[in-house]
């Protein structure tokens, strides 16, 4: 018995409480506002935050690339002959070409950087990839006397013109 009147009591309390307002309305009116002064300089910080950013994205520079493979052969000359294999993809880029560069991580005495002289017009279909060949001429590079039994591949770069990291953006 003594449980079930303590159970009476509480119940009781709790009908008591839920009549008991914890706020004036005066103090509901100033939480429900939000303050002018933090609307306009919050909007404010916020557009010159935004406006920063375009600015520092114009200025930052971009140099895209796409990877390839270069082929080294050897005629009976000894004439060592540039090119390079093209995806299909990456010749839809092909007015933004600058140049081909190698990794700088082979041991090998090729060049680092190449020109493109000629573009194939006819496709090759390898497997499931189509791809175009390049004639590649090395810049600023001496000729060293190498003698290629087999053909050589080297994973290779082709670099695309510069742009600010904001034209890559607005390009995608």
């Amino acid at each position: 018995m003594f449980y079930f009147g303590k159970v009476e009591l509480i119940t009781k309390n709790m009908e008591q409480n839920k009549h008991i307002e914890l706020r004036s309305e005066k103090v509901r009116n100033i939480i429900g506002q939000v303050p002018p002064v933090l609307l306009r300089y919050g909007i404010s910080i916020i557009a010159l935050t935004l406006v920063v950013l375009v600015g520092i994205a114009t200025f930052i520079p971009y140099q895209p690339s796409i990877d390839t493979q270069i082929t080294a052969t050897q005629d009976k000359a000894g004439v060592v002959h540039y090119s390079a294999s093209i995806s299909q993809k990456a010749m839809n880029k092909r007015a933004k070409f600058m140049d081909i560069i190698t990794n700088g991580s082979t041991d090998l005495p090729l060049p680092s950087q190449f020109k493109i002289e000629k573009i194939s017009d006819t496709a090759q279909l390898s497997g499931n990839e189509v791809s175009y060949t390049a004639v590649l001429c090395p810049e600023s590079f001496s000729p060293q006397k190498v003698k290629i039994e087999n053909s050589i591949t080297v994973p290779a770069k082709i670099i695309l013109e510069k742009k600010s990291v904001l034209m890559w953006v607005v390009g995608k």
